[in-house]
């Protein structure tokens, strides 16, 4: 049983990541390599993992000390990852069970790790179980009617069939006026599905109107809602750094070498490489200067 269930938590994943390969903003499942996932590790840490989600990427990554885990994913040995992309693109299967939690990690799959998904299907199966026998137990109460009975609960039968008809067609009438008017409203004042960036800040575009694609000067991706408070910022010696001891900068360089300021990890929006967390060193090196 419990072999069954393991192989449908990889399926599952397997179809999560079809699903992520287009909603990740940064476009790193859509054909990843190793490198990449190596920098989504990074970015997966940056975003706060779960406890169980911090023991797997020290038992992948082979590290012992929690603060030692980004400093062990820099250096890793990027060819570890190919099994991880032959797994999720079915290419090769695999029944390593931290690269199958890693896996699961990356594409953001829930109910993750398998024990918790085994855990749910198991509530799912107690609660069906549960209106299975609700079911046959009030069907046991049912009361026999005597004819005379019978027959009026036949006329009164068909009378409600008759008011159930009109409310389908009425309902059936509504609906068609309802997308209909939402069709025309989608053609007047389409729905914004993409984002650019905009010197400074991610705009939310029209798909339609905007042409997708690295030849772009700026490429328009997906629209991630989470990411359109992602903004560059100008930074100072006055400027907060910190937060209980914590980064709340990030910096990249520009593609003409200079650094850049941002209020959140990810991906920088014009060389896509890893923003990294802002430091003392950085801080007095840089800005002190």
């Amino acid at each position: 049983m419990n072999k069954i269930t393991f192989e449908e938590y990889k399926n599952a994943i397997r179809i999560k990541y079809e699903v992520s390969k287009i909603e990740e903003v940064s476009g790193i499942l859509l054909n990843p390599t190793p490198a990449q996932l190596r920098n989504l590790c990074l970015m997966r840490l940056d975003h706060c993992l779960t406890k169980t989600d911090g023991s797997v990427f020290r038992m992948f990554f082979n590290v012992k000390e929690e603060e030692k885990v980004r400093k062990e994913i820099e250096n890793f040995d990027i060819g570890k990852f190919k099994p991880i992309i032959s797994f999720l693109k079915e290419e090769k299967d695999s029944d390593n069970v931290t690269r199958i939690e890693l896996a699961a990690i990356l594409v953001d799959f829930n109910p993750r790790p398998y024990s918790k998904y085994l855990l749910n299907g198991k509530i799912i199966e107690k609660s069906n179980l549960d209106v299975t026998s609700l079911v046959e137990e009030k069907e046991s109460d049912v009361d026999y009617f005597s004819e005379d009975k019978r027959e009026e609960e036949v006329v009164e039968t068909k009378h409600n069939d008759r008011v159930k008809k009109k409310a389908v067609i009425v309902l059936t009438v509504f609906l068609s006026l309802f997308f209909m008017g939402y069709s025309v409203k989608n053609m007047i004042f389409p729905e914004k599905e993409c984002m650019k960036w905009d010197g400074d800040h991610y705009e939310a575009v029209d798909c339609k109107n905007e042409k997708l694609g690295i030849g772009n000067v700026t490429s328009v991706v997906v629209l991630n809602e989470d990411l359109l408070s992602f903004k560059k910022i100008e930074v100072s010696t006055n400027t907060i750094f910190f937060k209980k001891g914590k980064p709340i900068v990030w910096y990249g360089k520009s593609f003409e070498g200079n650094y850049e300021y941002f209020n959140q990890p990810g991906l920088h929006p014009e060389t896509e490489k890893t923003l990294k967390p802002i430091s003392e060193y950085i801080i007095k090196k840089y800005l002190h200067k």
